[in-house]
């Protein structure tokens, strides 16, 4: 067997490629998954963190708000980041991750300097671009035929170790102390070894790369595919901006106690778990298209039925709305990355790019109307947005129809 198999990889190297882009590899989208979730679990870290940055440099609370974007900027070079990938083998991008993240994380509290602490979280955050462009790209490759799948896997993993990086900071605080913490950073060394080690045989590079000369980037197929993806994000924004950013805030406001307020945020993250997993599997058998349409009116309903609700029942809602948020994420990004099987690292990058633009402009968009009005306002302007992303849906149908003289 090893015979003809190596005959094969002589004769034709994109051949056996192919063949093996129809299997689901659960050790290669495993190990991207647990990068994945241990690199967020130290980006979860700086939300709890920054009161304590700001109590110890004396910054202001603009100031010190203000350094989520030095973490944040570095996002915007992940079509770089991305298009490098597909032409050049870069998993050590993807290995390395947690322990840079994790060491640049919790070297924070200690470094004598504000100049430093920025430039700390500029690596971090560059780090961050790193994976965030290629690690899916990577899953996507070893998916196989279950791309909505992997997706899902990588999906949840970062949204485990977001959740616990908070709880485990505050612990990891309380029982270390500030200059103590950077013992944290050794979890991302173990990681970083043992995902080395299980991607050695991995490959970032683009299907063709290794045998092909690159093409020139075709630009006019990239936009006109990635136009009503654009458009989509647009209509999400307020909606993600909201649920995770203002969401407690927003709970107060409809006379919910600070529990509660907090609770609500878990909940949506316990039921954006299934949801991702539940709907990444089945667009592997159903249209994709159709189920983020699905999605898209069942999480409009939802969000206009919750500000109808009361009690438990408002509970059960908030579930549903948690549910359907997250599980649009993975089938998006499967559908993105599978109309460009030669550049899904840059497609990758571009697409999260796109989603730091939207979320970037989104946050300060939902504050004002906030401010103006109240969070129960853009709570419902961000409603009816959802449904203008039908429209792109339906943009998206008309492109892979002409693409595929369908």
């Amino acid at each position: 067997m090893k015979t003809v198999k190596s005959e094969i990889i002589n004769e034709n190297p994109s051949t056996i490629e192919e063949a093996e882009a129809d299997e689901f590899s659960t050790r290669h989208v495993g190990s991207v998954a647990l990068a994945h979730g241990v690199h967020d679990l130290y980006a979860g870290f700086l939300p709890p963190f920054l009161p304590i940055l700001i109590e110890k440099y004396g910054f202001s609370n603009l100031i010190g708000g203000s350094l989520t974007l030095f973490y944040s900027m570095p996002s915007l070079l992940q079509p770089i980041f991305g298009s490098l990938a597909d032409q050049h083998n870069l998993r050590v991008f993807v290995s390395l991750a947690p322990l840079v993240t994790g060491l640049m994380m919790t070297l924070l509290g200690v470094v004598p300097s504000s100049i430093i602490l920025i430039g700390l979280l500029i690596v971090a955050g560059t780090s961050s671009a790193a994976l965030h462009a290629i690690g899916p790209a990577l899953n996507s490759k070893h998916a196989g035929k279950k791309l909505g799948r992997g997706m899902s896997f990588w999906v949840n993993a970062g949204s485990f170790g977001y959740a616990l990086g908070s709880l485990i900071f505050v612990s990891a605080y309380d029982l270390l102390g500030l200059e103590r913490l950077p013992l944290m950073a050794v979890l991302g060394a173990v990681v970083s070894v043992l995902v080395w080690n299980w991607l050695r045989d991995a490959d970032t590079r683009a299907q063709g790369a290794r045998t092909e000369k690159a093409k020139p980037r075709d630009w006019s197929k990239i936009i006109r595919v990635m136009a009503p993806v654009a458009f989509i994000i647009a209509t999400r924004a307020l909606m993600i901006s909201i649920l995770s950013t203002y969401f407690p805030a927003f709970l107060l406001e409809l006379g919910a106690n600070t529990f509660l307020s907090g609770a609500g945020l878990t909940l949506i993250f316990i039921a954006g778990v299934v949801g991702s997993f539940v709907a990444g599997s089945l667009s592997d058998r159903f249209s994709r298209l159709g189920i983020l349409a699905i999605a898209t009116i069942s999480q409009t309903a939802c969000m206009l039925i919750f500000l109808q609700t009361k009690g438990w029942l408002q509970i059960l809602v908030l579930i549903l709305i948690g549910f359907f948020e997250v599980a649009a994420v993975p089938v998006f990004m499967a559908h993105v990355q599978e109309g460009f099987r030669e550049e899904r690292a840059f497609i990758n990058g571009l697409f999260l790019s796109l989603n730091f633009v939207g979320s970037a402009l989104a946050v300060p968009l939902v504050g004002r109307l906030a401010d103006m009005y109240s969070y129960k306002m853009a709570f419902l302007v961000s409603s009816w947005m959802l449904p203008l992303g039908l429209l792109g849906l339906v943009w998206m149908r008309f492109v892979s129809d002409k693409k595929t003289g369908v």
